[in-house]
């Protein structure tokens, strides 16, 4: 998993000196973490994905952004004559024999691609380096208050540990919803 942040950046957010094997485990779940949340990844990542063969002239890849298509094959013969058009790859004969047609069994569709982010945005770097402050801060529940007389004592809301801050939620959906060419 490629960290979206360097522990250096988290040290100059939160104005200390960290340790750096705890800075990166941080890092490291909070990527991930944002990547779930804003169903993509902010570094390329080459990937075969495979579907069932269809008549239809085209099929929508589970992946945003897609960089490039490197090679289609329908039930392991290389195909061409395929576009790709933002996350939809069209192929006018269609990409072979689907279950529609009950072939027993379907042709298999595999398409080897390339897709994510080159490089990581600045506003994903704050969200990563915001809800990874926190973390690093509150790594478990936190007591905010205590008390004496009468014993008295109150934990943190969220509870501590890694959880996306309100701000990375935020920045995550705008990259769920959002397709780029």
């Amino acid at each position: 998993m490629a960290l979206y942040a360097s522990p250096s950046e988290l040290a100059s957010y939160l104005q200390m000196d960290l340790d750096t094997a705890t800075a990166t485990l941080v890092l490291t779940v909070v990527s991930a973490q944002f990547s779930l949340a804003a169903d993509t990844q902010f570094a390329s990542t080459a990937v075969t994905y495979t579907t069932f063969g269809t008549w239809h002239t085209s099929i929508v890849l589970p992946f945003r952004p897609v960089i490039a298509v490197q090679a289609v094959r329908i039930s392991g013969v290389t195909v061409t004559g395929y576009t790709l058009i933002r996350n939809v790859l069209y192929r006018p004969a269609g990409f072979g024999i689907g279950t529609q047609f009950y072939a027993v069994p379907p042709d298999a569709v595999q398409v080897d691609l390339t897709h994510g982010y080159t490089t990581v945005p600045d506003d994903v770097k704050a969200a990563v380096l915001d809800t990874a402050a926190q973390a690093y801060a509150v790594p478990v529940a936190a007591v905010t208050s205590e008390s004496i007389d009468d014993y008295s004592i109150k934990f943190a809301a969220s509870g501590g540990g890694v959880q996306l801050t309100s701000y990375a939620k935020d920045v995550a959906a705008l990259y769920r919803g959002t397709l780029a060419a």
